[in-house]
């Protein structure tokens, strides 16, 4: 009989996470791998203005972080699948809720960066630093939007 009640937990524990859903341990992978991701933009963002700020003598390194951070702004959509606004994340679910706002102020990341990667090709240093500026509204316009506050 005790066997039995064991055999029904486990497999009613077990149907409900094997639905297309993602079952928490999924979350909370993709949750971690987003905050990875968005910090690697955060770093990139920052090494190009701390070249900048501090006329530093590697500035073909401009061109690298813009490219990189172009790659993440086209990664930016696919990291927010819906089921992931639970758990440690300051994600908002208003991410979910303004799909098509998500998407466009998304769009915008991916847009912006692949002008300051352009002008990063280019080398010419005032125009990279107003664009810098431009990419970096996108990630505020993001955060503001859909990102809790501490």
């Amino acid at each position: 009989m005790m066997k039995t009640k064991i055999f029904i937990f486990f497999t009613s524990i077990f149907l409900i996470f094997s639905s297309n859903k993602l079952v928490p341990s999924e979350s909370a992978g993709m949750i971690k791998y987003r905050q990875n991701v968005m910090k690697a933009a955060a770093g990139h963002m920052g090494a190009i203005v701390s070249i900048l700020k501090n006329n530093l003598p590697i500035r073909d390194h401009i061109l690298e972080h813009a490219n990189s951070l172009n790659q993440i702004s086209k990664m930016t959509i696919s990291i927010f699948p819906k089921g992931t606004g639970l758990g440690r994340t300051k994600a908002k679910n208003s991410i979910w809720k303004n799909w098509s706002k998500f998407e466009k102020i998304s769009q915008d990341f991916v847009d912006e960066s692949t002008k300051l990667m352009e002008l990063a090709k280019n080398g010419d240093i005032q125009a990279i630093a107003k664009q810098i500026r431009k990419t970096g509204k996108t990630c505020g316009s993001c955060h503001r939007n859909f990102r809790k506050r501490d």
